[in-house]
């Protein structure tokens, strides 16, 4: 089973967020909201393990959480990928 999670950067980690995501992530299981902010899908279970991958834990700042739903506004790429993703969930 698939989760998605969202990625925040904090203060001025966001390059190495950026980095650590497109040489870890496959693209198909990223979405980029901006600089440092990410959406993510991953067959592992826990925010814990999604950053130990991406070989942040205890290097940068950051906020990592599983979506359980979601409401706001944004482009319609988001939408579509969170829908085709949710979709994927089964």
């Amino acid at each position: 089973m698939m989760v998605t999670y969202i990625l925040i950067a904090l203060g001025s980690s966001a390059p190495a967020i950026d980095a650590a995501v497109e040489a870890t992530i496959p693209k198909e299981d990223r979405q980029q909201l901006e600089s440092g902010k990410w959406l993510l899908t991953s067959a592992l279970v826990t925010s814990k393990d999604v950053s130990d991958q991406l070989g942040i834990s205890g290097v940068v700042s950051f906020i990592i959480c599983p979506i359980r739903g979601y409401f706001g506004r944004t482009r319609s790429d988001v939408w579509e990928w969170l829908a085709a993703k949710s979709t994927a969930k089964g």
